[in-house]
């Protein structure tokens, strides 16, 4: 999504109503949140409408959310450069929080199929 967002703001220099109107074709969950938060509850800013979003999503634990919401305070406050630079820093530390993820849930998929072999074996001595 940061991807094609630095592209729309490099090559098309588009506004914010314009680049979440053209993100929003390819269907993009947050993305279409964003729009939908927009014009809702007197939200008339795409700025609001993305920090609703943000605030909406409960997949997104406190690190991801404090990430996203300094994107989207991010988007319109520069120039064209420092918007395609700012979001290609977002990419990178949102990268690496993927990284991390990937990493956690590994470990504790090991210890909860460890857990369920003990608790079954627990059980099987039991029985016996």
């Amino acid at each position: 999504m940061l991807e094609k967002m630095s592209a729309q703001i490099r090559y098309n220099a588009s506004p914010l109503g314009d680049l979440f109107g053209t993100l929003s074709k390819d269907g993009g969950e947050f993305i279409n949140a964003v729009g939908a938060c927009h014009g809702t509850d007197g939200q008339t800013n795409w700025r609001a409408a993305w920090n609703a979003a943000v605030s909406g999503f409960s997949e997104f634990n406190d690190g991801d959310k404090e990430l996203l919401l300094t994107v989207g305070n991010s988007l319109g406050s520069s120039d064209t450069a420092g918007q395609v630079n700012m979001l290609g820093l977002h990419r990178e530390l949102l990268t690496a929080r993927c990284g991390e993820a990937a990493e956690t849930a590994a470990n504790k998929g090991a210890v909860y199929r460890s857990v369920g072999l003990l608790t079954g074996l627990g059980m099987a001595i039991m029985v016996i």
